[in-house]
């Protein structure tokens, strides 16, 4: 009996399903960076948590923990709040309007919005989607208020979530003023709306060209900045700032509401893939905040080259047929057809003759790309082309426009009488 009270401390740990880490195939991690350097994930106990289930809710602790804090240092954002790992902003999208909405539920989105969301969590779901005006500025406050209004008076049920894309947004690629966003977080809080923050292009923003890079140190307010109350559930994505490959991301909101989606996140994926989590650590690790900045200045500087070639093509091309905005953030930019097209279908075929591939407007409207409406908006991505294909697009659709316009005048002219 003496022997057996010796050892009554000992666990032995019978009760879970798991793998033996014995019997998982990685023994090490290692990678090589576009610079040069290497790095590799040796320790055991972080190889073997790469390769087991997700034993935690969060995400692994090590990644969380950075997370957080770069967060904090971020944001700065009053109250209290909390940070997990997410699978991606996509299925995070899914987990929280899982949680707060049920089929037929309203849900308030920009005009244009991200069709992912339209078409894969809002319509799919069952949801059906409120339009808020946009401008050069982004979501229209006044509209959001008109909207809520309405609905009062006539005793329709108010929303409770308000989705948007703050910076760079997909796909107009308007980036949201501080006092705008002052002024929609003023209405949240009158009709107590919950704000999804989904800012996949928070870290590709050059407002000021290249020669002013923000780095992560003047990126500007975002809504969880200014969430005195326990509002907002910000997304950030390593997809376009990493890689989508990895499906990983963060997000930050209210530890009551966070701690429900990490729960539904571990019941639906059993959490985010630990392997590549392994290696954001590594890598973030490897970096420390320094190297993360430079690494964001470089991303920036990149983005910043790429809007200023397609903004001289575009310039240079099509100045008089289409009208446009320069770009500041992200990867997109959004034109508006003139020429006569009074919807982007008119010349959709024709470019795409010519080879040139534009995502219509009418994909990312809240009212579907089915609902008949004219949109003669189409959206243009930098992000991958080359400097001589972005010259070569806008090129052909200049042709296509003007091609487009003499069809229209002729059709205006007046038609010869015909003889007696």
């Amino acid at each position: 009996m003496a022997h057996l009270s010796d050892t009554n401390n000992i666990q032995v740990r019978m009760h879970g399903g798991l793998p033996a880490a014995s019997s998982f195939p990685f023994e090490s991690f290692s990678y090589k960076l576009r610079t040069g350097s290497t790095s590799t994930v040796i320790d055991p106990q972080k190889v073997s948590m790469a390769q087991q289930y997700n034993l935690t809710l969060t995400g692994h602790p090590d990644l969380r923990h950075w997370l957080r804090q770069h967060v904090m240092d971020q944001h700065q954002a009053p109250g209290e709040h909390d940070t997990y790992v997410s699978s991606g902003t996509n299925h995070a999208l899914e987990v929280v309007t899982a949680l707060m909405m049920e089929r037929g539920d309203p849900i308030l989105c920009e005009e244009f919005s991200y069709f992912y969301m339209l078409d894969s969590v809002i319509t799919a779901a069952g949801y059906k989607v409120l339009p808020v005006a946009m401008d050069q500025h982004g979501m229209k406050p006044e509209h959001l208020n008109q909207i809520l209004q309405r609905r009062s008076e006539l005793g329709m049920s108010i929303p409770r979530l308000l989705y948007t894309v703050p910076v760079g947004q997909n796909p107009t690629g308007t980036t949201v003023p501080l006092e705008r966003r002052r002024d929609l977080y003023k209405v949240a809080q009158d009709w107590n709306l919950i704000i999804i923050e989904d800012d996949a292009y928070y870290y590709l923003q050059y407002p000021n060209g290249a020669d002013k890079l923000p780095g992560t140190h003047a990126l500007g307010a975002s809504y969880l900045s200014m969430d005195t109350d326990g509002r907002v559930v910000r997304m950030d994505s390593c997809s376009k700032l990493l890689a989508p490959g990895l499906r990983l991301g963060w997000v930050t909101a209210a530890p009551p509401l966070l701690e429900k989606m990490a729960m539904h996140t571990h019941a639906s994926l059993n959490g985010p893939n630990g392997i590549c989590q392994a290696l954001l650590m590594e890598l973030l690790s490897q970096w420390g905040e320094s190297g993360f900045e430079k690494y964001v200045l470089t991303m920036q500087a990149e983005y910043q080259r790429r809007a200023a070639v397609l903004q001289a093509a575009v310039e240079k091309e099509l100045t008089g047929l289409v009208e446009w905005r320069k770009p500041t953030a992200g990867m997109f930019m959004w034109l508006k057809l003139l020429a006569g097209v009074r919807d982007a279908d008119e010349v959709l075929p024709e470019l795409a003759e010519a080879g040139v591939m534009v995502l219509p407007g009418r994909i990312a409207h809240c009212q579907g790309p089915r609902t008949p409406f004219p949109c003669p908006y189409i959206r243009l991505s930098f992000a991958s082309a080359s400097d001589e294909d972005m010259q070569l697009a806008a090129s052909r659709l200049a042709d296509i426009l003007r091609s487009h316009q003499q069809r229209q005048h002729d059709l205006l002219k007046p038609q010869p009488a015909l003889a007696a």
